[in-house]
């Protein structure tokens, strides 16, 4: 299986790994100058995804994982791609990283992963 993961060019603090793209997708959400019309379409897909993908509460965890889609997450993959050009709009780059190895997998649901990388993403 091929796994696929929407990450900025901001590197997560604390971590190897950058920001995803829900991170990202909330912090333009809430910009003063977002136009009304970019907030709500980024607010419809991110309503879905919340509402549809188990978000595992990875506090016990020693390491904050990174999560991936795994390739056959049709619906939340079509989601995040219409995201990406709201995003990049506002100046944040958003690359799309693929692997068949995501690292140590902590989490793992019908749609995505959750990943101890084994090294660094870049």
């Amino acid at each position: 299986m091929k796994y696929v993961r929407f990450q900025s060019l901001q590197p997560c603090s604390g971590t190897p790994s950058k920001l995803g793209i829900f991170q990202i997708a909330f912090r333009v959400r809430n910009l003063k100058d977002v136009r009304a019309y970019d907030a709500d379409a980024i607010t419809r897909q991110m309503a879905w995804l919340q509402k549809h993908l188990h978000s595992p509460d990875m506090s016990d965890s020693t390491y904050r994982a990174i999560f991936w889609f795994k390739d056959t997450a049709h619906e939340p993959l079509r989601r995040v791609w219409a995201m990406k050009p709201f995003l990049e709009a506002y100046g944040y780059w958003i690359e799309v990283v693929k692997t068949w190895d995501p690292g140590n997998i902590l989490y793992e649901d019908g749609w995505q992963v959750a990943a101890k990388p084994w090294r660094s993403i870049k």
